[in-house]
């Protein structure tokens, strides 16, 4: 009977430690992987900008004064009002024909002086805003301001003129960060002698009310346009001293293995890589690329 539990004993471990090898040889097959994201590489190519300041200007600007010495007896408009090329702006009447009006009703509407719009615009300076008012000929009455006559007024360093030449557009980042394009129509000839700048106006485009002398920053376009491999930034590795450059390139969709690059262009978030040239369909390591090794394990995240 002793025999038969010694032998239960003896089996029973044998039995245990060949189950505790099983499990230990199970837990060295499996081998962590990086899990990482991915992105492929899109073709364009960066622009490389000049930023520069700019001002928003009305070139032109219609002053209305009064025609006649006289009394105002309308004034159909207020300050910051828009208004059309022909609208009635004011009307008035000598100071004969005035006073005459205000003893005898039939002489209201005789001797009517009308004043009207010349052009399509905002009023930016109302110098009249009531009736009853006594002008002499030549008052100023009201500044108007075309509305199709706005313009960008930039000071370019003669370095950069022939970023600027008519025709050549700009990027204009407006103090509320929207973006709008301006189009180089006039290089004045007059260059600032103190800061060798040259003042270049530029159409607006756009169809909304921007007020003058408003700063703008102005983006000019200094590269040449050619086709580019474009990644995600983010892609991109470095070292402390940012000489050498590298990609973690996707082998066989579960090794990812560093590729060193020559860089372009860069903006926050894009990268021009200059060589070597990859295939439309490789992937690179986007997320979880930051301290893996030259060559590593990895697992694709959806």
């Amino acid at each position: 009977m002793n025999k038969l539990k010694i032998a239960s004993i003896f089996i029973f471990t044998i039995v245990f430690l060949s189950s505790c090898r099983q499990n230990e040889s199970e837990e060295q097959n499996v081998i962590a992987k990086a899990q990482v994201t991915v992105s492929k590489m899109s073709e364009g190519y960066l622009p490389d900008y000049i930023r520069l300041t700019g001002k928003t200007i009305y070139l032109n600007k219609s002053t209305l004064v009064a025609p006649i010495s006289g009394y105002i007896t309308k004034v159909n408009v207020r300050q910051g009002d828009k208004v059309r090329k022909g609208d009635l702006l004011f009307e008035m009447q000598t100071p004969e024909i005035y006073t005459l009006a205000q003893k005898d009703s039939n002489f209201i509407n005789y001797g009517l002086i009308k004043i009207y719009a010349p052009v399509s615009g905002s009023l930016i300076n109302l110098n009249i805003v009531d009736k009853s008012v006594f002008a002499d000929k030549g008052t100023l009455i009201c500044v108007l301001i075309a509305s199709n006559d706005l313009k960008l007024q930039v000071n370019i360093p003669f370095a950069y003129n022939q970023f600027a030449k008519i025709g050549n557009t700009c990027k204009i980042i407006l103090p509320d960060d929207k973006e709008i394009q301006g189009t180089f129509t006039k290089i004045l000839p007059q260059i600032d002698e103190q800061t060798q700048t040259l003042k270049v106006l530029a159409n607006i485009n756009t169809g909304k009310f921007i007020p003058e002398n408003m700063i703008v920053s102005v983006l000019l376009d200094k590269s040449i346009k050619h086709k580019a491999q474009i990644l995600p930034k983010k892609c991109l590795q470095t070292d402390a001293l940012m000489k050498k450059y590298w990609l973690m390139k996707i082998i066989n969709d579960s090794v990812a293995v560093q590729t060193f690059v020559k860089v372009a262009n860069q903006t926050q978030d894009s990268v021009e890589i200059l060589s070597p040239q990859f295939a439309d369909s490789d992937l690179f390591v986007s997320d979880g690329a930051y301290g893996l090794s030259d060559t590593v394990l990895i697992q694709i995240n959806n």
